[in-house]
């Protein structure tokens, strides 16, 4: 009997599903590691989008304060050893190559792609281990952790600094926090109002990440929305995914949506019907973060000039 072949989209999304199915956002743990939060290859190059968020969740799962992933091979390299029976972790490289082009070593997960192009897409899986599941690792690999942005209605000026050079039109008060398409607005209740500064940047990030879907920007659509539709429920999981990853760059949690329990109805029945969206919204959420991070630098660059 052959060997099933390994489904790494349906894995992690199977993983994601089971953790939404405990009634929790699993992600909404402040994941207190090095490095404010972003995981990082061995070379100290940051992860990016989904694999960034799943790696950041399962570091806060398991309680590793390493921001550091490797391979076998990469530890073996350097001169470590991974412990006997530690557990690896996934990640995914998804791309496109034209048949007959060689890809890049991993388990592949192929799909139908362009066939007059000679095109496909195809998804490659590696596993790693955190720094703390391998022995013999330089100290470098286990730097001290960093204490999480003290909680409070104050500002954290780092964090503020970033929101507030990304610009945009943002009212603040009232006591409802939302993006409106239509005068391209976004209102946010003032700092006060929120139990934390973690809770009053998350939320700023993720009314931020629906900013970025106008046609202006970055022109995403799941198709007309309305609140509870599925449309609804996608654009609402890749504003989630964005102030996760912004809270990694930044060092902020994300810890804010207060009716969790309709959202995670309808994303459980989205990643039951599609075991690729998760991948698509992790994309989507990187490309939200690039651009406000974009936005946020040029303008900073802007009043440096006019300094």
């Amino acid at each position: 009997m052959s060997k099933e072949r390994f489904d790494p989209a349906q894995a992690i999304t199977d993983e994601i599903i089971a953790l939404l199915e405990e009634g929790t956002m699993p992600w909404r743990r402040p994941w207190r590691v090095a490095g404010g939060g972003m995981p990082l290859k061995v070379g100290g190059e940051g992860y990016r989008g989904i694999n960034a968020f799943l790696l950041g969740l399962r570091a806060a799962l398991a309680g590793y304060s390493s921001p550091y992933w490797m391979t076998f091979r990469q530890a073996k390299e350097l001169g470590a050893c991974v412990k006997k029976g530690a557990r690896s972790s996934i990640v995914v490289y998804y791309g496109t190559a034209t048949r007959g082009q060689s890809e890049p070593e991993g388990d592949a997960d192929r799909s139908d792609g362009d066939v007059a192009n000679s095109t496909y897409h195809f998804l490659k899986s590696y596993r790693v281990f955190n720094a703390e599941q391998v022995e013999g690792l330089a100290a470098a690999f286990h730097p001290e952790p960093e204490g999480a942005p003290e909680d409070g209605p104050e500002p954290v000026p780092e964090i503020q600094a970033f929101f507030e050079a990304v610009g945009g039109d943002v009212v603040f008060g009232g006591d409802r926090a939302c993006y409106v398409p239509a005068l391209d607005r976004i209102h946010l209740p003032e700092m006060s109002r929120f139990e934390s500064a973690q809770a009053f940047y998350a939320t700023w990030a993720h009314e931020y990440a629906h900013w970025t879907k106008a046609e202006a920007r970055l022109d995403r659509s799941f198709g007309p929305s309305q609140f509870g539709n599925e449309a609804y429920a996608k654009e609402e999981l890749v504003a989630e995914l964005s102030a996760v990853l912004m809270g990694q760059r930044l060092g902020f949690w994300a810890d804010h949506l207060e009716n969790h329990a309709a959202y995670l109805g309808a994303w459980l029945r989205i990643l039951r019907n599609d075991r690729r969206f998760l991948f698509k919204a992790g994309a989507d959420a990187q490309r939200a973060v690039d651009f406000l991070t974009a936005a946020a630098g040029q303008r900073a660059a802007e009043l440096r000039s006019a300094a």
